[in-house]
């Protein structure tokens, strides 16, 4: 396996920029994923990578040799695409040993490879059927068992599993996790989807407009996030945001809003002064917030009160849409009992050590 590094990559179509100077290194062994909405440049980076695209600026190196000239045949990749591509004529072991005949690989070496692959992901028991034959996800496994059998130095995953359905979708996420632990893989993998990226990821590219916004482990993604973008994409629900200003009163700095004011912690405080700005915008985790109906609540005054507009009880939790005098909704997840009637004017108590300030000027988290 191999590192892969790309270096100030820029890919531009005509006049549009979708990948705009993207630099980051996934090392040996690691699973990283490339996290963003459509249209955010995250399979254009893919593809560079894979060399299905040329390179307009900067560079890609696998292991320690610049690729930007090398063709894909070339560049000992394997790529699993979200159609599995597989040929339909064919069976299984003809489908996962294609590759290999194409390279001129021994005939015992290609029944080794393809025998080995297909008991690695339990599918030797499909070796003699057809495509038409297979669910969708035995389908994904024969396709993952034809990039295995290359033995590549780098796994690219385009939204493998997209085509499933939900049941079948964390049924597979586990599966490759499972499979890149025992393959110790460089794997580099695309999704708009944040759960897989949580769940996969040992690393998370987060990307929007063809610029990296953030490169982190999960928690720290979610718990550190560097601006409004990554608070708002990261998380299910998003982060609850309020617009208001910064007031500094006998050396304490409030966050005053037209529905709240709060004295903030010191320790968010302390960082708010190096880097203060008057208009702001107050970030908090819907996990963060409580109401005077659940069964525990923050040990301080409430911030406010809110009418229920709508609850959600989805069995391991609830989620209650609350709405602010002037008009703001959130949201709050609080844990399976006692739900609040719609319509309700609740008291409203926030975890204040666990908000984020954000710059209303340049999206970017002042408070961390």
């Amino acid at each position: 396996m191999a590192r892969v590094s790309l270096k100030n990559v820029t890919k531009k179509f005509n006049s549009v920029i979708a990948v705009n100077n993207v630099s980051f290194v996934v090392e040996d062994h690691e699973f990283a994923v490339i996290l963003g909405p459509s249209g955010c440049g995250k399979t254009t980076t893919l593809r560079l990578i894979a060399g299905l695209e040329q390179v307009t600026e900067g560079e890609i190196y696998i292991g320690d040799r610049l690729v930007n000239n090398v063709p894909p045949r070339d560049r000992n990749i394997a790529m699993v695409f979200q159609n599995y591509a597989l040929y339909p004529h064919m069976t299984v072991y003809d489908n996962m040993a294609f590759g290999l005949k194409m390279r001129k690989v021994p005939k015992d070496e290609i029944d080794r490879r393809v025998r080995e692959a297909a008991k690695i992901l339990a599918i030797d028991h499909l070796l003699e059927r057809k495509p038409k034959e297979l669910s969708g996800g035995q389908r994904q496994r024969v396709a993952l068992g034809r990039a295995i059998v290359r033995n590549p130095d780098v796994f690219l995953f385009d939204e493998p599993l997209s085509n499933l359905d939900a049941k079948m979708r964390v049924h597979m996420r586990a599966e490759l996790a499972k499979l890149h632990k025992r393959l110790e893989a460089t794997s580099i993998y695309v999704t708009h989807d944040q759960v897989e990226a949580m769940t996969l990821g040992d690393k998370i590219i987060l990307m929007n407009d063809g610029v990296i916004q953030q490169i982190d482990d999960p928690l720290s993604l979610y718990h550190y996030p560097r601006n409004r973008f990554v608070a708002s994409f990261i998380g299910s629900p998003p982060m609850n945001f309020f617009e208001g200003e910064l007031i500094e009163e006998a050396g304490k700095l409030i966050f005053q809003s037209p529905d709240f004011s709060v004295e903030l912690p010191e320790k968010i405080s302390s960082k708010l002064k190096k880097r203060f700005e008057k208009e702001v915008t107050f970030g908090i985790r819907p996990e963060d917030i409580r109401s005077e109906n659940d069964l525990k609540k923050p040990d301080m005054a409430p911030v406010m009160e809110s009418t229920v507009d709508f609850v959600e009880t989805l069995g391991n939790e609830i989620l209650v849409y609350y709405r602010t005098p002037s008009g703001v909704t959130y949201i709050s997840r609080v844990p399976p009992f006692n739900p609040p009637e719609s319509g309700s004017v609740l008291k409203i108590y926030f975890y204040l050590e666990r908000i984020h300030i954000f710059s209303r000027r340049t999206g970017e988290n002042i408070s961390l």
